[in-house]
C-alpha cells in the first residue's frame, strides 16, 4: 500500500481575476481507484485538475502528492504539435531524452493496443474533435503515469473509442490512481471507486462506491438541481 500515490489539497485559497475560485477548499482523494469529479460549469473542476498537475499557482494552501513515477494528463482542450499522430504520442517520452528504439516500441505497442496503428501518420491537427480527444488520452498514458488525470476525456468519442477507453481504465485501476472530471452521471456509475461533488469551488459530497449507489437517486437530483 505504501507504493500507492495519495493526493491531498489542504486548506487550498485561489483567486483569478478577483473571483474568489477557492476558499479554505481541501481535500484527500482515495490512494487507489478511480475517483470521479462531479459539479456544474463552473465549479472549478478543471481547475482542479490543474492544480494537482501543478499548471496553476494557488495562493494559499497545500498540495501534497507522493508518488514514484509521474502524472499524466488528458486536459479538456486538447493541443497538438504540428506533427503527426505518431509524434504526438511520442513527444512526452522525447521530453524525458527516451531513446528512440525505445521510444518505437513503446508507441506502437499502444498503437498496436488501441487500433491505431493505420493513423500514425495522419496530421493530429487535422483529426476530428472525436479522435484528437481519444488520441490525446492514449499520448496521457505512453508513460505510464502513476496518476492520471482525466477532464472530460469522452466527452466527444463514440461509443467504440469511449469502451477503449473505459476498458483501460478498470483494467489499471488497482494499480494507478485515476481522477476523471466529467457530467456523465451513468459514467460515473459504471467506473467510480469514489465520487466527489464540488460546486462553486466547494466541496459539497464525497462517497465511496457502495454509498453512492446506495444514494443514486438523492445524488441525481441534488447533482442536476
Amino acid at each position: 500500500m505504501s507504493d500507492m500515490p495519495s493526493i491531498e489539497l489542504k486548506n487550498i485559497f485561489l483567486n483569478i481575476d478577483g473571483n474568489q475560485i477557492f476558499k479554505n477548499f481541501s481535500l484527500k482523494f482515495s490512494s487507489k481507484g478511480i475517483s470521479v469529479v462531479l459539479g456544474a460549469n463552473g465549479s472549478g473542476k478543471t481547475l482542479l485538475t490543474k492544480i494537482i498537475k501543478g499548471m496553476i499557482k494557488i495562493d494559499k494552501g497545500k498540495v501534497l502528492i507522493k508518488l514514484k513515477k509521474e502524472i499524466g494528463y488528458a486536459p479538456q482542450k486538447v493541443i497538438f504539435l504540428r506533427r503527426n499522430i505518431f509524434e504526438n504520442i511520442a513527444f512526452p517520452l522525447r521530453v524525458k531524452g527516451i531513446d528512440n528504439s525505445e521510444i518505437k516500441k513503446k508507441v506502437n505497442l499502444l498503437l498496436k493496443n488501441f487500433n491505431i496503428f493505420k493513423k500514425e501518420k495522419l496530421s493530429a491537427r487535422c483529426l476530428s474533435a472525436g479522435n484528437a480527444q481519444f488520441i490525446s488520452f492514449v499520448r496521457s498514458v505512453v508513460n505510464d503515469p502513476q496518476i492520471l488525470i482525466l477532464d472530460e476525456a469522452c466527452s466527444n468519442l463514440d461509443d467504440t473509442h469511449r469502451k477503449k477507453v473505459e476498458s483501460y481504465l478498470k483494467q489499471n485501476r488497482k494499480t494507478k490512481k485515476i481522477i476523471m472530471i466529467t457530467h456523465d452521471f451513468l459514467q460515473a456509475k459504471r467506473l467510480a471507486d469514489e465520487v466527489i461533488i464540488i460546486g462553486e469551488g466547494r466541496l459539497l459530497e464525497k462517497y465511496n462506491k457502495q454509498k453512492f449507489l446506495k444514494n443514486e437517486k438523492n445524488i441525481i437530483k441534488k447533482f442536476f438541481s
